[in-house]
Formats: C-alpha cells, sequence, structure tokens
C-alpha cells in the first residue's frame, strides 16, 4: 500500500487550550472512555462502543495533515486532552468540513468549541487557502447548534430526515452551516 505524503501539522494556542494535531501516540483509555459514554456520542449519532487505543491509533493514522486533519484540544494548565476535531478539505472547492467532540464533559457548555473553532478558521481561512467552512449538525444536537449561531455560522438549509437515528432508528433533521472567508474576516474585523 503507497504511503500518503503528511501535510504540515497544526499547532495552537488559544487563551485557554492547546491546539495540535494528534499522532498514534495521543491514543488513550481517556478518550476510549468517550467512544462508550452515550451522553457524548448519541448526540452525534455514532454508535457506542468501547475503542481500544489500537483502534484509535489506526484512526487517528488515517489522518493526514492535507486533506484530512485529527486536532487535539488539550487544556494549557494540565495539558488535559479535552476533545478533538476532525476536518475534511476538499482542495479542488476550497472547503473543510468542521466535526468535534469534547469528550470531557467538565469541559461542556464552558465555551471551548467556539475558542477552539476561532483560531481554526483563522488557520484555516489565512494559512491553508480554504474559502468556506461548513459543519453538519444534528438538529437535535442543541448545544452544538447553540454554538454555530453564536459565532455567526449561516444555517444553510435543513436536511429533513437526513439521517437514521443509531439509538431508536428514527429519521433526524440535519443542519448545514456554513462560513465563508469573507463573511469570518468581517467578523473579526480583518481584511485579506
Amino acid at each position: 500500500m503507497m504511503q500518503r505524503t503528511r501535510g504540515r501539522p497544526i499547532s495552537l494556542a488559544t487563551e485557554r487550550f492547546l491546539v495540535r494535531s494528534l499522532t498514534p501516540t495521543d491514543a488513550s483509555e481517556r478518550w476510549s472512555n468517550w467512544s462508550a459514554d452515550p451522553e457524548v456520542m448519541n448526540p452525534l449519532n455514532v454508535p457506542v462502543r468501547r475503542l481500544s487505543k489500537d483502534e484509535l491509533a489506526r484512526y487517528i493514522a488515517q489522518h493526514d495533515d492535507q486533506r484530512a486533519y485529527m486536532i487535539g484540544v488539550f487544556t494549557k494548565a494540565l495539558s488535559l486532552h479535552i476533545g478533538f476535531f476532525a476536518i475534511e478539505v476538499n482542495n479542488v472547492h476550497a472547503t473543510a468540513s468542521f466535526n468535534l467532540v469534547i469528550g470531557d464533559k467538565s469541559y461542556w457548555g464552558k465555551g471551548v468549541v467556539n475558542e477552539v473553532r476561532a483560531a481554526l478558521l483563522d488557520e484555516m481561512f489565512e494559512r491553508r487557502s480554504i474559502e468556506k467552512a461548513y459543519g453538519t449538525p444534528l438538529a437535535r444536537n442543541f448545544p452544538a447548534v447553540f454554538n454555530y449561531k453564536a459565532q455567526g455560522w449561516k444555517l444553510e438549509g435543513v436536511l429533513r430526515a437526513q439521517c437514521k437515528s443509531v439509538v431508536d432508528g428514527s429519521r433526524l433533521d440535519q443542519y448545514h452551516f456554513g462560513m465563508l472567508r469573507d463573511e469570518w474576516r468581517a467578523r473579526k474585523g480583518t481584511k485579506a
């Protein structure tokens, strides 16, 4: 099998967090616990199952820091891993899809998502040639929807009954939020 060329890893700091590309050595029992927690996984419509460290390491290794980024969120004070962003890039269209998990529930409702996502938007828009970012949370994932709206993302559409619930098989609506590079710059008051 041909090895993909790795891109330039991400390494950023916000006021409270360190944000960096993960490596297979970042797989941990802590992360494994998140994958087995229904409170963490159900809002994402992801099956609940305990992933082994080896499974997590293989999953992380699939990300090449070019088309696929797996980015960890760590506290500055203790370097505690509290979550991650998965970003998929389409270079042809200069777009990036944002997905995230804050697995450490003690950080829920503490402004982590938008603080970290702001740094990642800066990185993608200003240094990685992305022109549009988007996210597709389930309509019932109220914290995610709140965060997108609070950060100024535009609700571009509702995909009615788009997904089937992994919990009960019901049909779930999915939102499509978008942020253009120029909108982000205007929101921050910066110029090209």
